[in-house]
């Protein structure tokens, strides 16, 4: 008796899955920069695309889109991975993962020495104090003047009044930058030279008491001057008139009765700066004769 033995061959089919989305992307951000790093998702299969992916595998909420690729614009650091995807069709496979790096930004720092100055050597001194591993520094003192690169530096402004923005621009090992801007007010700042004695005896040296100033309100202007007892012996309202400069000034004679003789005085005067604040000075005045 012959047995026949019939094997059963079944051909199983393999399902080769074509609906795949793949996540890439490698980039490193700086924490100030305000830019954003673009993440590539490709597709196979038919659009719309549908899927889910985690940050630092936190899941996000899922994204349905007719684009391939597809860009996720981020500047949050962290691991990107795909949960799940599927296309118009079918579910589909995930794989490959992203990896965004955010660095820590340098913090540009400005000293200065004064942030107001005067007309008469408005100059300043500047020192960086920025924090982090600065390699590069670069000055700018808005006032039309080449930039400087060094860490600290000195600067001259023009002698008129005005204000002005420094900025100092920092960047460190990594290449991220930082900025700091300062402001600098030059102002013309008054000053007053009353002499301490005269000799009004004609002799054409110091003949007068005079005066000379600069940065003041003239029409504000009022000097007065007694004697000890407190008797007013002379004003004057009219400061240009007492300069020394043009040779003018108080020749020691009372303002009703006639010259004065030797002795101490006291002056007293007010004006106002150029910017209104007031001011008042006294003190003596030895007249020689």
């Amino acid at each position: 008796m012959i047995r026949k033995i019939f094997f059963l061959t079944l051909y199983i089919p393999i399902l080769l899955n074509a609906q795949t989305a793949f996540i890439s992307g490698n980039d490193t951000v700086c924490d100030n920069s305000g830019q954003s790093i673009n993440i590539r998702v490709d597709f196979t299969g038919v659009p719309p695309f549908t899927f889910t992916y985690s940050l630092n595998g936190i899941q996000q909420n899922s994204i349905i889109t007719q684009s391939n690729p597809y860009f996720i614009s981020t500047s949050i650091g962290g691991v990107y991975t795909l949960d799940n995807f599927n296309d118009a069709n079918s579910m589909g496979l995930v794989s490959g993962s992203a990896l965004i790096t955010v660095i820590e930004s340098p913090i540009s720092l400005i000293n200065l020495s004064s942030d107001t100055l005067y007309t008469f050597y408005p100059e300043v001194i500047l020192i960086s104090e920025s924090i982090g591993n600065i390699v590069s520094w670069e000055w700018n003192f808005g006032d039309n003047t080449t930039n400087v690169n060094t860490e600290n530096t000195i600067h001259l402004f023009p002698d008129d009044i005005a204000s002005y923005q420094i900025s100092l621009i920092v960047q460190d090992i990594n290449g991220c930058i930082d900025t700091a801007f300062r402001n600098v007010w030059v102002k013309q700042e008054y000053y007053i030279y009353i002499p301490t004695s005269f000799t009004p005896d004609n002799d054409a040296i110091n003949d007068y008491f005079c005066i000379e100033y600069d940065g003041i309100r003239e029409n504000t202007f009022l000097l007065k001057i007694y004697n000890f007892q407190g008797d007013l012996m002379y004003q004057s309202t009219n400061a240009n008139e007492l300069k020394c400069s043009i040779n003018g000034g108080w020749n020691g004679v009372h303002y009703k009765t006639g010259d004065l003789p030797m002795d101490m005085y006291i002056y007293e005067v007010f004006f106002q700066d150029i910017e209104g604040w007031k001011y008042r000075k006294y003190g003596n005045i030895f007249l020689i004769r």
